[in-house]
Order: structure tokens, then sequence, then C-alpha cells
């Protein structure tokens, strides 16, 4: 089953906002087994965006679309929609009726552009919407679908899960899965990557095989279709110990990146994270708190830049400063013992280290990174040396110590035994 994701809105095209839509999207049907083929943004003209969803429609089975279902003149989704179809656009006179006595529920006054939210397509289904006025719809024409969904990121999540994916599992039944597994292989290039996997590359169907450029790392993704998770599995595992045996690399599990795997098992394990930051100047707690719901599992990120701040703010010592520099294992250790105890969590990592050029005084390369892991199990220290711009070496940072969490996690197999600040203050 082909699908393209259509996000509306010129909005979106001036970079106003972030097209959180279309990436949330992707990564729900694939889990639902849905290839999703093609991604398209349009701005809110009339014509470009019936062209856009003619388009569509001649070249996937399934088209998702969301945003533009309100009341304003240039909330045309639907009407595009219909004329693609070539349909009559028709007033449901008892969504009227139900838009009526939500604004009447809320206090608002009736106004008559509101009325422009009851019209669809004629023949469509309509999708309630549990958190907002606009319904959605989904259209069967001709032997394709066309959905329209909220642009409100939580509006459209929602109505997806809960009203569009056990329409579409009633109409064209289980779709099996999409599972990804990430390598990731340092200190080499994508080329020299794809010259020791070339022959898997020329001889891949499912799974297939793709590299990405990361900071400080390259990704090697392995991605399989199967009817239920342990059959894609299946498929994965044979491939990845193959690249293991040819390169030396490290699971990123099943998620696209360290965060989703952290926040997994966070969420799982019911533990609590935190981070004290030099090198990364807040992009752990960045990362963490662009996930929704982090505030389940994640307390907080102290940016300690200065020396002073370390020592006031962590209690690093004085005497660790001194004799080894803010760049060093002991530091990296005493920072992440002393988010720990700061915070109360369950664990805590730390990242000091050379981001911007020259390096440190002492001959230390540009790159070089300490991340510290510290948890009921004990802290761990990982030296780490990223290529690169300032830019690169930070992410890198930040995205390895989310990635040396996971494995302490997963490594101790810590979870609601763990007590915060009593194991903390005890184990410290």
């Amino acid at each position: 089953m082909i699908a393209e994701i259509i996000t509306t809105g010129t909005e979106l095209l001036l970079g106003e906002i972030t097209n959180e839509n279309s990436q949330w999207l992707a990564s729900f049907l694939n889990e639902h087994g849905y290839t999703v083929a093609y991604m398209t943004t349009v701005g809110d003209n009339p014509d470009r965006m019936t062209s856009v969803f003619r388009q569509a429609l001649e070249r996937a089975d399934l088209v998702i679309t969301s945003g533009g279902l309100g009341a304003t003149q240039g909330d045309i989704t639907k009407q595009a929609g219909a004329r693609a179809l070539g349909l009559p656009f028709v007033k449901f006179p008892e969504e009227e009726q139900r838009l009526r006595r939500y604004y009447a529920q809320y206090g608002r006054k009736w106004q008559e552009p509101q009325e422009r939210q009851a019209w669809f397509a004629e023949g469509a289904e309509l999708l309630p919407n549990e958190n907002g006025s606009a319904s959605g719809c989904i259209v069967r024409h001709q032997g394709k679908i066309l959905i329209h969904l909220p642009g409100p990121p939580f509006e459209m999540k929602q109505m997806a899960a809960h009203q569009m994916m056990p329409r579409l599992t009633a109409f064209l039944g289980n779709q099996g899965i999409i599972r990804s597994l990430v390598l990731s292989v340092e200190n080499t290039s994508e080329i020299d990557v794809e010259q020791k996997l070339r022959d898997l590359v020329e001889a891949q169907s499912n799974p297939t095989i793709a590299f990405y450029a990361r900071p400080g790392y390259i990704a090697i993704r392995l991605t399989a279709k199967g009817m239920d998770e342990g059959a894609a599995m299946d498929l994965l595992r044979p491939l990845a110990e193959e690249i293991g045996k040819r390169l030396p690399t490290a699971c990123y599990n099943l998620e696209n990146e360290a965060r989703g795997d952290l926040v997994q098992l966070l969420t799982k394990s019911k533990l609590t994270f935190c981070a004290a930051e030099s090198c990364t100047g807040g992009l752990i707690g960045k990362l963490m708190t662009d996930w929704p719901g982090s505030s389940s599992y994640f307390k907080g990120s102290a940016v300690t830049y200065w020396e002073s701040a370390k020592e006031k703010v962590l209690h690093v010592s004085a005497d660790t400063l001194s004799r080894y520099t803010a760049v060093s294992p002991e530091t990296a250790r005493e920072m992440a013992e002393g988010t720990r105890r700061l915070y109360e969590a369950d664990l805590a990592v730390s990242t000091t280290g050379y981001a911007g050029s020259g390096g440190g005084d002492r001959g230390e390369p540009q790159g070089l990174v300490y991340i510290g892991v510290s948890g009921p199990a004990g802290t761990e220290i990982h030296r780490e040396h990223f290529l690169g711009s300032r830019r690169s070496v930070r992410y890198g940072a930040a995205e390895k110590a989310l990635f040396y969490a996971a494995e302490y996690i997963r490594a101790h197999h810590i979870g609601e035994s763990a007590s915060g600040a009593q194991q903390a203050k005890e184990e410290i």
C-alpha cells in the first residue's frame, strides 16, 4: 500500500513553523506497514493545492493531508480534495448542528464563517475530533483513499491513532509492520562503509540498507517489513550480524536515533533522567524536551560552562579542576554525580570537551569530549573524539550521551527498583 503525506499551509513554506506532522505521520504509518513513498508540502493556493492532490492520487493508493480544516477563507484543503477527486462539495447539515452545539458548549458565539467546517466531499465519512472543532474525513473513490486530518499536531495525532487507523484496518486489513535497526560506525566515511557492504547493498530487497552521515558517526539503517514485529526482526538480525562481522558497529536498537531509544527505556523502566552540560550547552535538555511527554521522566539539565559554575552548581571540586582541568574523565565523573544529586534523579549524564577550534592547552585535540553516565550501578566515563565543525561536535556529543545512557540502562537492567534521591545519596 503506497501512501503519500501532504501537509498544507503557507506558513510551512515560509518556515514559520516546524513541519512536525509529516515526520510523525511517516513514522506512524510505517509502524502499521504502510510504505510512505512521497511527502509534499503545498501552500494555501486553490489551484496549486488541487494539482498536488491530483498528482498524489495518481501515484499513491492512500493520500493523507494535514491542515486547512478550519473556518477561515484560507482553510481550503477539503474543497481542493473534492475538486481533485471530481466530487461535489456539499454541506453536511448534521455536522453544522454538531458545530453549533460545540461552540455553544464553550460559550462562543456562532458566526456564519464557522459553517465552512461542515462542508465535505460528497460521500465522505467524518472523523470525530476529540480535541477541537474541526472534523476530519475519509473519502474513498475509484480505488483511492483520501484522508483529511487537522493541522494542530495534538489533534492530528489523536485523530490518526483513534479514528483513522482503525478504519483503515477495517477497509484494508493488516498491512504488517515496518521496523528499522540502526547501526553506528565511527571514524569512517559513507563511501568506505558502502564499499565494505557493496554486495549486500546490490542484493537488497527486504530488508533494505541505507547510509546517513550523523554528527560523529555514520548510521546504517536496516529496514524490513513483516506481518508482525517478530517476523520483521527475524529479517533484520542476520543482516545486522553480517554487517557486524565486517564493521565495528554499535546498535541503536529499533529507533532512528539515540533519543527515541532512551525515551522508550526510561518510560518502560519508570526512571528519571537529568544532565550536566558544558560543551553541549543545553542541547541534551533541548533534545529531551522536544519529545512529547518528556516531563514524566526528564528532570532538567544544568548548563555549567564556566569552572565556577561547575563548582557552585554541581560541586565539582576545585582540586579536580585544578589538577585535571575541566575537560577530563575526573571532571566528567563529578559533573554526572553532582547533577544526579542536584535533581535527585535515577540516571544522569555529563558532557565536557573541546567543541571549538584549537583544542586544549595541553595539546588535546578539537572534538575531544568526555561523557559521564551515573546511576544506581555506579558511574561510567566514555572518551569520544568527534570530527567536523563546532556544531557537529556539540550535536554528536549530545546524541552520544543519550546513547550511552540507554546502554547503561540495558547493561545494568535498572528499573523500578531505583529510587532517585535515595539511590543517589547512597551510591555516590
